[in-house]
């Protein structure tokens, strides 16, 4: 692709285009990109917003080269924000849009069916429980001598019974040593681990599901659903569309920054 790029650069320009409208060009890319990918995230899987990716990457790959006779090569840059905005509205954006603009409310799962990679945000469980005598804590070194510790137990439905199938696991929001207080915790709606602040401490918390699941005798799901009890999920689906919508207007903003410094260094 470097040596189609540089070859495409021999090639005689035709005549630049005038800078606003690269500046233009740039920003409907970018919030292009985002408004496709917001109906993706919100009714497909983290799979399908890949796949999207994946697909779209080679055509506009190619129509970007095409652009650079025009704009030239400051145009990839666009390219490359867009392909940042597109997660960033599906991962984030299309949960809060489609929760307030009533598309589509917070999941709600059947426990012993659903299991698996999932695009959700929240799930909301009726009849549920957590099971505390099958809890387990992990311990992790920390930072200055500081040892944190992992909590996690089955979240289960009422009727569950010896033998059935722990397909969901809750984590604790402490990381202390005192055995976590289930009682306190909400057994009706959860966070996925994955989207919440917490996200960059999923492998110690799959790893303390798996010795829990070896300890207890449970079969391990091949993706097991780790989630974060929270009492409020409208404020979570808030706090993550503010997080989103920063993400789009500091692209822009990059942009434009951008193109402001590419032309004053080009006089």
């Amino acid at each position: 692709m470097f040596a189609l790029v540089k070859n495409w650069e021999s090639q005689r320009p035709k005549k630049p285009e005038p800078p606003w409208r690269l500046l233009g060009l740039g920003l409907l890319f970018v919030n292009g990109m985002a408004a496709l990918f917001l109906p993706i995230g919100l009714f497909g899987t983290i799979i399908s917003t890949i796949a999207c990716l994946g697909f779209l990457f080679l055509p506009l790959f190619f129509l970007t080269l095409r652009l650079t006779k025009f704009y030239g090569n400051s145009i990839f840059f666009a390219l490359f924000l867009g392909f940042i905005s597109a997660p960033v509205s599906a991962l984030y954006l299309s949960h809060a849009f489609g929760f307030f603009l009533g598309l589509r409310s917070p999941e709600q799962t059947i426990f012993q069916k659903d299991n698996g990679l999932s695009n959700s945000h929240i799930y909301r469980f009726t009849d549920s429980k957590f099971l505390y005598e099958y809890q387990l804590t992990k311990t992790i070194p920390g930072s200055i001598r500081k040892t944190l510790y992992f909590h996690v137990a089955p979240w289960v439905s009422a009727d569950w019974k010896e033998g059935d199938e722990v397909l969901t696991w809750a984590i604790c929001p402490q990381f202390s040593e005192k055995v976590c207080d289930w009682d306190k915790q909400n057994s009706k709606v959860g966070q996925s681990l994955a989207h919440s602040n917490i996200a960059g401490l999923n492998p110690y918390y799959l790893e303390a599901v798996q010795e829990a699941c070896k300890k207890f005798d449970f079969n391990l799901p091949k993706n097991p659903r780790i989630l974060l009890p929270i009492s409020n999920p409208e404020e979570v689906l808030f706090n993550m569309g503010v997080l989103g919508l920063a993400g789009l207007i500091a692209l822009n903003y990059i942009w434009i920054i951008g193109i402001l410094v590419w032309n004053k260094r080009k006089r």
